[in-house]
This record gives C-alpha cells, sequence and structure tokens, in this order.
C-alpha cells in the first residue's frame, strides 16, 4: 500500500488505475440507477423498452403501449423500513463523557434520518457511502455555547451517492479496506469544469485533481481520525434481483393488454342491411329504423339488423399470469402485500398474529441487520469515536478503550401493549423475571433507572400513606 501512494505524487494516473480496479461497473450503476428513479425500461430484452415497439402504419408512426409498473421501488422502499424503519437505538457500555459525545454526534447528525436514505442507496444502486470530517468551529457563535466551552471543532457527515461521482473502496487480501477513492466534477471561479480525486487512508487525504490541464498530485492533508473517514455501504444483487424477470414479463403483460384494450376494448356498433335513422351519440331515447325486405328469386326475408361486437372471451388466462407474477414477485423477495384491499378485512389482530403475518420480512430484515447493516452502523460510531479521540476531544482516548456501543434494530410492526404488558405482570408476580427486566422490555422511558426509582418511590408513598 505504501508504494502505491508513493505512486500517487508522481504518477496519479498509475495509481489510480490500481485503486480503482476493485470499482463496480459504472455501466451496471447507471443502469440500475435510470430503472429505480427514472423508471426506464430499455436496458435488458424482457424489458417493455424492447419488446413493445412503435409501429409504421400506412405513414403514420404508431407508439407502442408501454406501462412501467414500478415494484422495484416497492420492493426496496418496504425492505428498508422493515430494516431501518423504526429509529436505532445505541446503548453505550458505560455513561461517561465520551459516550455522551457519540450519543449527541448521532443525534445531531441526524443519523436515524439519513440511514434509510443509505439503505435504499445500497439496495438500489448497489452502493454509496458516508463521509465523515472535521470542521472548525468559530467561538462565541451560538452553536459553539450549545457544545460547550472551548469547543471549536465537530464532526460531520456527507452522503456519497452515485449521480454526484465514482466511489471505489480499495480492499487487501483480507478483506479490510485500506483506501477509497472519491472522483467528482466542481467547477472553478471561470466556471469551467474540473475532475477531483481524493484518496483517503488511514490518516491522510490525498487531493488530485486535473486543474493545471492534467490529471497530477495537488497536496496532502491529514484528516484527524486515524482510520479511513468513509463507511462504504455496498450489496452484490439489486434487491429486486430475484424477481427481475418476473417484473419485466408483469410489466409487457400489462402493456399487451392495455394495447389490446385500446384495439378491442370498447364495443363496436355492426350494421347489417339497411339500417335508417342512426341517433346522435348524446341523443336520449336512441332508436334504429331496421327495414324487412324479400328477396325476390328466392322469398325470403331479408332482416336489418344492429348489433355490437364485443369481446366474447374474458382475457382469464392475462388475469391468471398477473395474479401469479404478483404472488411470486411479493414471495421470492419477501415483500408483504400491505394494500389497503389486503388489510382492510383483517379487524383487531394481536400482536402476535401481526408479526406472524409479516414473519418473511421480518426473517430478511434480521438477516439483512447482521449481515449487512450492523457492521455499516458500528463502523459509524467507530469513524464518531476515532475523530474524537484524534482530534475534536483528545481528553477522551483513557476511557475510549472501555466505551463501546450495542446496536440494537428496533420494528416498524406495532406492539400488542395490552398483550405485553399481562405477560411481563404475570412473569414478575411468579419470580419469572425481574422488575428491572420487565421495565427494559417495555421500553416505555428514555431512562429505565429513572423509572424503576419512581416505581419504587411510588410505591414508598403508597406504604407511608
Amino acid at each position: 500500500m505504501e508504494e502505491i501512494l508513493k505512486l500517487v505524487e508522481t504518477d496519479v494516473a498509475r495509481a489510480l488505475k490500481v485503486l480503482t480496479a476493485q470499482q463496480k461497473p459504472k455501466e451496471k450503476l447507471t443502469a440500475l440507477r435510470n430503472e429505480f428513479r427514472e423508471i426506464q425500461r430499455d436496458d435488458r430484452e424482457t424489458q417493455i423498452g424492447k419488446i413493445q415497439k412503435d409501429k409504421l402504419v400506412k405513414s403514420k408512426n404508431v407508439v407502442a403501449v408501454r406501462i412501467p409498473i414500478p415494484m422495484q421501488n416497492k420492493i426496496v422502499s418496504t425492505a428498508t423500513a422493515f430494516e431501518v424503519g423504526a429509529p436505532i437505538t445505541i446503548n453505550p457500555s458505560e455513561e461517561n463523557d465520551l459516550s455522551e459525545e457519540i450519543l449527541r454526534l448521532w443525534k445531531n447528525n441526524r443519523i436515524n434520518s439519513v440511514l434509510p436514505k443509505l439503505i435504499r442507496l445500497q439496495k438500489s444502486e448497489l452502493q454509496c457511502a458516508l463521509l465523515f470530517t472535521i470542521k472548525d468551529i468559530k467561538p462565541n457563535t451560538v452553536f459553539n455555547k450549545i457544545l460547550g466551552t472551548n469547543k471549536n471543532k465537530d464532526i460531520n457527515i456527507k452522503v456519497l451517492e452515485n449521480k454526484n461521482g465514482v466511489m471505489s473502496p480499495y480492499f487487501d487480501s483480507f478483506g479490510s479496506m485500506t483506501a477509497f477513492v472519491w472522483e467528482f466534477s466542481t467547477k472553478n471561479s471561470e466556471g469551467k469544469e474540473v475532475k477531483n480525486a481524493w484518496i483517503y487512508t488511514e490518516t491522510t487525504i490525498y487531493k488530485c485533481s486535473n486543474s493545471s490541464g492534467t490529471l497530477s498530485f495537488d497536496e496532502k492533508q491529514v484528516h484527524g481520525f486515524g482510520k479511513i473517514p468513509v463507511v462504504y455501504f455496498s450489496q452484490d444483487k439489486q434487491e429486486w434481483f430475484n424477481a427481475e424477470k418476473m417484473i419485466d414479463r408483469l410489466e409487457v403483460t400489462i402493456s399487451k393488454l392495455g394495447a389490446s384494450n385500446d384495439y378491442s376494448g370498447h364495443p363496436l356498433l355492426k350494421l347489417i342491411g339497411n339500417v335508417q335513422g342512426a341517433p346522435d351519440k348524446d341523443e336520449d331515447g336512441k332508436a334504429f329504423i331496421c327495414d324487412i325486405q324479400i328477396d325476390q328469386e328466392t322469398g325470403k326475408e331479408m332482416r336489418s339488423d344492429v348489433q355490437f361486437l364485443t369481446n366474447d372471451n374474458a382475457p382469464e388466462s392475462v388475469r391468471l399470469e398477473i395474479d401469479n407474477l404478483l404472488k411470486f414477485i411479493y414471495s421470492l423477495t419477501s415483500t408483504p402485500d400491505i394494500s389497503f384491499d389486503n388489510i382492510k378485512g383483517l379487524g383487531n389482530v394481536t400482536g402476535v398474529a401481526l408479526k406472524i403475518m409479516f414473519l418473511d420480512a421480518m426473517i430478511k430484515a434480521q438477516m439483512n441487520n447482521e449481515e449487512l447493516n450492523r457492521p455499516s452502523i458500528e463502523r459509524i460510531i467507530n469513524v464518531f469515536i476515532a475523530g474524537n479521540v484524534t482530534s475534536t476531544n483528545t481528553k477522551y482516548k483513557s476511557i475510549s478503550e472501555s466505551t463501546y456501543f450495542d446496536v440494537q434494530f428496533n420494528s416498524i410492526i406495532p406492539d400488542d401493549l395490552n398483550t405485553t404488558v399481562e405477560t411481563l405482570t404475570k412473569a414478575v408476580e411468579s419470580g419469572i423475571t425481574s422488575q428491572k427486566t420487565a421495565v427494559e422490555i417495555l421500553g416505555l422511558t428514555d431512562s429505565n433507572s429513572d423509572e424503576l426509582e419512581q416505581i419504587q418511590s411510588e410505591k414508598e408513598t403508597v406504604v407511608v400513606e
């Protein structure tokens, strides 16, 4: 790694070729972003943009029916909500100045609000990142007074996403990220576009740009964290990958059904024989005059008639295909169909029954939280701690080794409070669990210790009276 970093200062192009070799394919990321954000459907051969083609009929261009159905957005949004839709709780191993500072940074940087965006980007565009910076705070400002006396530095965050630049993590043979490259464009004072490449290592930022005409090394700075100040969010496949072809087929089927309805979905009027007195379309009491004629040769009656042409064969097979496609799309992506039509008849469902109904989505969320989200969130906390002990609050270094946080993921499914209280009451009365554990499980207050003291105080008051 040291050889590559030395190369940055002499030959940036060669160094970047090595450091960006592990980046995800740009074409793939662009296609996913267009499919998810712009609802474009012309990347795969199975999509409506490729199958439903415009036709030239009698020198007139007939635009094909193309109806995109953003199931991708539904799948990603629902999965994100089950994982981090409810605010995450971080519990310190001990209460000290450092843990209070980390909780303040967590709140001030609105991490619980930023996380859903990060997870949504990860699921739809395969990657994003959270960049940490140390900002100088001017003295005698309101913000400075809130932070406390002699506070002159603070930690801020910024979300990096594919639409704003190119990110390239560099992993060693053990899978540890030893460098991170962020390539982006800015405008100089003359309005000319300048391409930048910033390389983050454990201690330093190497800044490169083409401001001089060619891409070259500009400067290096100590970022003040003691570890790479980036949390990289990534997954290998888009969230809807398992149902990708079925989503394409659903859109094609719906589009073809729409085209069929345009052609034959509305009844046509068929006139047989000599029909007179056709009424206006807005006329009330419509009537047709149908005459009767006798064939001079055969003597048979020839009656005029009026009929409507309709499609007598209901598209049952189309309806069956659509129903099956929707069923498998929801099932294979572990996405519950929580549309109004599906939940309006549930009635009074207990919390346990509700969780069983959403068990598939909850299992998926639990697996993703443990495999992907927990390491990322723990790294956010670790970068906050590193920034404190290295730059903003070096006096906390002595307590940093004993300070760690437990990450608790919370569910968006409402709890059945009555059932929980009844169960815990019986458990406490029978001696199976303690009152302290019961209060922690209920989680109705911010401070469990204060709640227990208040309960004990009220008990003593009742006894005295």
